[in-house]
């Protein structure tokens, strides 16, 4: 036996490489090892990214943490600082009224009829929300004419009218008020 190269086809003959199947066949084996060795590649990248990203989302999670605990531990200071903030802005609100609250005050005390008592009184921009309770049916006409009477009182909106055994009529009213140009 001469000793030389060997050659087995296991696949067959040369014609092989004609039909589909050859083909397939052909492909598989020269393109197709690229796309598995491909294919484990991104596999493996992709293993091995799991471990970072997964250190990465346990610091993310203590540092929200972290950060969590001191947003708690100001959050009465926050309050504070917020309820300040509210009061400077309705101070700054009540100081830049073109109204005059003490006239405004005196005004309503000359309007208010004996029998209606007033309960609170929001002054803003140009408007006064004011909550009261009329004792009887006259002396809460009585003040409602007292209000349209009022020269510097326009836009009168009356609302939520409640009939208690105890108070009376439980009412509140908003108005705007114009001011009054002084020389």
């Amino acid at each position: 036996m001469p000793a030389g190269n060997i050659s087995v086809n296991l696949l067959g003959d040369s014609d092989m490489e004609h039909t589909p199947v050859g083909r397939i066949v052909s492909w598989a084996i020269t393109y197709g090892r690229y796309i598995m060795i491909g294919t484990e590649i991104v596999v493996l990248l992709a293993f091995i990214s799991r471990f970072s990203l997964d250190r990465r989302l346990t610091d993310l999670n203590d540092e929200i943490s972290q950060k969590q605990d001191i947003i708690q531990a100001n959050l009465d200071f926050e309050q504070d600082v917020r309820s300040l903030q509210d009061k400077l802005a309705k101070i700054k609100t009540l100081t830049a009224v073109p109204i005059n609250t003490v006239d405004a005050v005196a005004q309503f005390q000359s309007l208010v009829p004996a029998g209606v008592y007033l309960q609170s009184l929001d002054l803003s921009k140009n408007q006064i929300t004011i909550q009261a309770d009329a004792g009887s049916t006259p002396a809460f006409s009585q003040f409602i004419a007292n209000l349209q009477a009022a020269k510097n009182l326009t836009a009168l909106d009356i609302g939520d009218i409640k009939r208690d055994s105890l108070t009376g009529i439980q009412f509140t009213f908003t108005t705007q008020v114009v001011p009054t140009t002084t020389k």
